[in-house]
C-alpha cells in the first residue's frame, strides 16, 4: 500500500516521495531490501513519514537518549566550565588580585584587553559551533528530489571520493548530496560531515566548521596569552604558600606598594640570619622590602635620642622570624599592608588556573595541528581516509580551500558570523577541474542567480532529462466500404 502523497507526486513507479522519506527506485531498493526498522523502502512511505517532521530540518544540537549522548554532554559541559573557570580566575583573581599584590598595576589594562578580546572571541565561537545547525539537509534538496524523481541517478554509499553523485541514506531512507554523511548520534545527514565532536555537543559540518575552527584557535590563544601574561606570578606562587600568616601570603617585593616598619625594643631571638650588613635604617628597611623571607631587622644599641641618626651606620641583621627578646636592642618589624596580601584561597585558584590553561593549550595544539592542515586541502577527517583518486575539490592553494570554509576573503574570517560571501551552498562544491569567477564561484551564465541553482544541481548530478513520449495517431473509422474492402483482403 502506498501513501496517497506518494500516488499523487510520483513521476514514475520507481521513485515516489511521502512526507516523512522517500521511496527509492527499484535499481537502490534493491540494495536496500529493508531498513534498520524492518519496513520496505519501495512503496512504503507511510511507514518512512513515521519519523516526523524532526528529519526535515534542524531540531538543535544532538537530542538522544543514548550513552554517547550522556557522554558527550558531559564532555560539553566539562569544557565550558574550563573556559568559564578560566576567565574568571584571569580577571577577578590573576588582574584584580596578584598583579596589585605584587605592585604591577600598569599591567592589569593592557593584559585585560588582550586576554578577553581572544576569550570573547573562544566563547562566541563555541556558543555558534554548539547551537548552529552543522548542515542538515535541506528543504529545497528535498524538494529538489521530490521534483525530479527516478530522473536523479543514485550511487550506493562508499568510503570513497564520489564527486557528482547523489548517494543514497539507507537510515533517511532519502538520497543526500555529495560530501554529505549520516552522524549516527545527531541521527540525520550532514552536509560536508567533518566529524561529530563532543566538546561542543554537536557535529561539525558544512554551517559550522568555520566556527569549529575558529574555536580551536581562539582558545588555544587565550590559553597562550594566560600562561604567558601570569608565567612569572605563577612560578612566584610555587613557593609563595609557605609564607602563609594569619591566613593570609604575605608577597614581599611588591614595587609601588608602600612598606610600613613599626619600631620595636629588644632583639628578634628567633629564626635564621637571612642577611647581615651595615647600613642606614632606612637603607636596611629598602632592604628588607626586597627580600622575600623578610619579616624584619634588628641591631644593636640605639641613638641619644632612642634611635640611630638619618644617617648613621648599624649593623643589621635581617630575619625570616619574629620574636622580640631583651633589651639594649633595636628592632624593626615589617608590616604586611591590606594591598600585598593575598589569602591563600586565592593563591589556590590561580595555580589551578595555571593548570587547566595548560591542559587546555596542550589539548588544542595537536587538535588544531591536524584540523588546519585539513582545511588548508578542502578535506574533511571522513575524507582524509578517501584514496580512490585525488581531492577533486582541491582548489589549488591553501587560501582557495580556506575561502571554501571561510567564505570569500574579507574581515569576516576573524570573526564567529556566517561567511558574508560563501562559495558554497552545501549542495555542490566547485571542483579542481572548474574555471572559476572572480568571486570564487564557478563560471556561470550570464543572468544565472539563486533561482537557477536548481539547473546547476540538475548538471552537477547529471539528471536524465524526461523522455517525451511520441502520441499515436487514433485509427480513424473507415467507413462501411472501407470494411468491406478490408474483410476483402483479408488480414
Amino acid at each position: 500500500r502506498q501513501g496517497p502523497e506518494c500516488a499523487r507526486t510520483a513521476p514514475a513507479p520507481s521513485a515516489r516521495i511521502g512526507a516523512g522519506g522517500w521511496c527509492p527506485p527499484a535499481e537502490v531498493s534493491s540494495q536496500y531490501p529493508r531498513t534498520r526498522k524492518g519496513h520496505h523502502h519501495r512503496g512504503e512511505c507511510e511507514a518512512a513519514r513515521a519519523k516526523g517532521p524532526a528529519a526535515a530540518g534542524w531540531a538543535g544540537p544532538m537530542k538522544s537518549s543514548s550513552a554517547l549522548f550522556r557522554a558527550s554532554q558531559a564532555t560539553m559541559s566539562v569544557s565550558i566550565s574550563v573556559f568559564l573557570y578560566e576567565g574568571f580566575a584571569y580577571n577577578i583573581i590573576f588582574l584584580g588580585r596578584i598583579l596589585p599584590a605584587v605592585g604591577k598595576q600598569a599591567l592589569v589594562l593592557p593584559f585585560a584587553i588582550l586576554f578577553n578580546i581572544v576569550w570573547g572571541l573562544a566563547i562566541c565561537s563555541y556558543a555558534r559551533a554548539h547551537f548552529s545547525d552543522p548542515g542538515i539537509v535541506p528543504e529545497r534538496w528535498r524538494d529538489f528530489v521530490h521534483s525530479i524523481g527516478d530522473s536523479l541517478p543514485i550511487a550506493p554509499a562508499r568510503p570513497e571520493w564520489q564527486p557528482g553523485k547523489a548517494t543514497y541514506c539507507k537510515k533517511c531512507d532519502l538520497p543526500r548530496p555529495e560530501r554529505a554523511h549520516h552522524c549516527l548520534l545527531c541521527e540525520v545527514c550532514v552536509l560536508r560531515m567533518d566529524h561529530h565532536c563532543p566538546w561542543i555537543n554537536n557535529c561539525v559540518g558544512f554551517r559550522n566548521h568555520k566556527y569549529f575552527l575558529l574555536l580551536g584557535v581562539y582558545a588555544c590563544a587565550a590559553s597562550m596569552i594566560a600562561l604567558v601574561t601570569s608565567f612569572p606570578e605563577l612560578v612566584h606562587c610555587a613557593g609563595a604558600l609557605t609564607r602563609i600568616q594569619d591566613g593570609f601570603v604575605f608577597e614581599p617585593g611588591a614595587r609601588g606598594v608602600d612598606v610600613v616598619f613599626e619600631r620595636k625594643a629588644g632583639f628578634i631571638s628567633s629564626g635564621q640570619n637571612i642577611l647581615e650588613e651595615s647600613v642606614t635604617v632606612e637603607e636596611a628597611k629598602v632592604k628588607c622590602g626586597t627580600l622575600p623571607a623578610c619579616k624584619g631587622f634588628t641591631f644593636e644599641g640605639a641613638g641619644a635620642e632612642g634611635q640611630p641618626k638619618e644617617n648613621e651606620t648599624v649593623h643589621v641583621y635581617f630575619k625570616d622570624k619574629w620574636d622580640l627578646w631583651g633589651t639594649g636592642w633595636t628592632s624593626y618589624r615589617r608590616e604586611p599592608q591590606a594591598g600585598s596580601r593575598l589569602e591563600v584561597t586565592d593563591i589556590l585558584v590561580f595555580m589551578i588556573f595555571g593548570i587547566l590553561a595548560l591542559f587546555v593549550a596542550v589539548l588544542l595544539t595537536p587538535m588544531l595541528a591536524t584540523h588546519v592542515p585539513l582545511a588548508f586541502q578542502n578535506l574533511t577527517t571522513i575524507e582524509d581516509n578517501y584514496e580512490n583518486m585525488p581531492n577533486p575539490f582541491d582548489q589549488g592553494s591553501t587560501g582557495a580551500n580556506l575561502a571554501q570554509v571561510f567564505g570569500a576573503y574579507g574581515p569576516d574570517w576573524l570573526l564567529p558570523v556566517a561567511p558574508w560571501r560563501p562559495l558554497s551552498d552545501g549542495v555542490s562544491f566547485a571542483r579542481s577541474d572548474e574555471k572559476l569567477g572572480p568571486d570564487g564561484l564557478p563560471e556561470r551564465a550570464e543572468g544565472e542567480g539563486e533561482a537557477e541553482m536548481e539547473e546547476v544541481w540538475k548538471m552537477r548530478y547529471r539528471v536524465r532529462s524526461a523522455a517525451v513520449p511520441q502520441m499515436q495517431e487514433e485509427p480513424q473509422d473507415p467507413g462501411p466500404l472501407g470494411s468491406l474492402a478490408r474483410w476483402w483482403h483479408g488480414p
